[in-house]
């Protein structure tokens, strides 16, 4: 037996080198939290193991990575991944179905019996719940089912530290690149976004900026207050979100400036997204307080030239959104 336990040791150290230089060579974000997730599963000798993301702006967990099972979302409120998130607790369950924290409408929807959950929370370096790492289903040495104990437990805790400082400084990353107050791309975010493009980009297929500001902001601030202002930027962010593909980039400029990147859309293609913006902003009421307010938008459309600079082609947006708004506003110049 003692043989036995010594292997097992050593065949779980060469599988952490194996996780270890694969990640060392990773930089992309997605692919490293499946990495650590795989390696959470290997280590605890698991069926299934997935990453989570507490989500406190909506309320919500959601699988980064799910190996074994598709993306996952659950709110808060139930089920164990909430459990040991919100009591900051590991927990061991070798029968969830007699136990009152586990919720067993995903294994209803999916056809999945789950057997036995390691769950544990994830940290940052404050020591604050970011996160859950959970395992699924231990398996013995012959691949049967099997339970969970303290050796897992701490087996699991260097995925899960691992997973945590990954998290976290993804976390910190995006924060100093999107805009506070709308959840778009900031102005350092668009020029990070540019320079893969210029690095990375398909130089065959063409790509568009589309700069566009709001009509008489400084009225809406005089008027209804900085308040209602604000509203009204995270009401046209949320116009542009819901009108762009992952692939686009939606950014703040700066003020009441936005703009959007469009890969793989020519000219014309963006004239049509910017006026279908530009109609919906003008038909959209924002309610804020007593008030019902109204906008328009002027757009200005560019095909970006890739041998230029980031600058002049923003540039060159700029000046035909200036040719909308001193011949009239409320329209798309190209």
């Amino acid at each position: 037996m003692a043989e036995k336990e010594i292997y097992n040791a050593e065949e779980m150290l060469e599988e952490i080198f194996l996780y270890m230089n694969q990640l060392v060579n990773e930089r992309e974000f997605s692919k490293v939290v499946a990495l650590l997730t795989d390696l959470g599963r290997v280590l605890a000798h698991a069926e299934r193991a997935s990453f989570w993301y507490w989500d406190q702006k909506e309320k919500q967990y959601w699988t980064l990575a799910a190996v074994g099972s598709d993306k996952i979302t659950v709110p808060e409120g139930s089920g164990i991944i909430d459990a040991s998130i919100q009591n900051k607790e590991t927990i061991v369950i070798n029968d969830p179905y007699e136990d009152d924290r586990f919720n067993p409408e995903v294994d209803k929807q999916t056809g999945y019996v789950t057997k036995s959950i390691l769950c544990m929370p994830v940290m940052n370096a404050k020591g604050k719940v970011i996160g859950a790492y959970q395992a699924i289903n231990k398996l013995d040495a012959n691949g049967e089912a099997g339970t969970f104990d303290e050796r897992d437990k701490k087996r699991l805790t260097l995925a899960a530290v691992y997973g945590g400082k990954t998290l976290e400084s993804h976390l910190l990353d995006n924060e100093i690149r999107i805009d506070p107050l709308t959840g778009l791309t900031n102005r350092r975010g668009f020029y990070e976004y540019y320079d893969e493009w210029q690095q990375e980009g398909d130089k065959d297929q063409p790509t568009s900026l589309i700069m566009c500001d709001i009509d008489f902001f400084k009225k809406v601030n005089d008027t209804y207050g900085h308040n209602a202002g604000d509203a009204v930027l995270q009401t046209v962010a949320g116009i542009l979100q819901q009108n762009v593909t992952s692939a686009d980039e939606a950014v703040r400029w700066g003020g009441e400036e936005f703009i959007l990147a469009l890969p793989g859309k020519d000219r014309d293609q963006a004239r049509l997204l910017a006026e279908h913006i530009r109609e919906s902003v003008e038909r959209t009421q924002i309610d804020f307080e007593q008030w019902n307010i109204r906008i328009t938008m002027s757009f200005g459309v560019y095909q970006m030239d890739a041998e230029q600079s980031m600058d002049v082609n923003v540039k060159q947006a700029d000046e035909r959104l200036y040719q909308a708004k001193t011949t009239g506003r409320n329209r798309v110049i190209v």
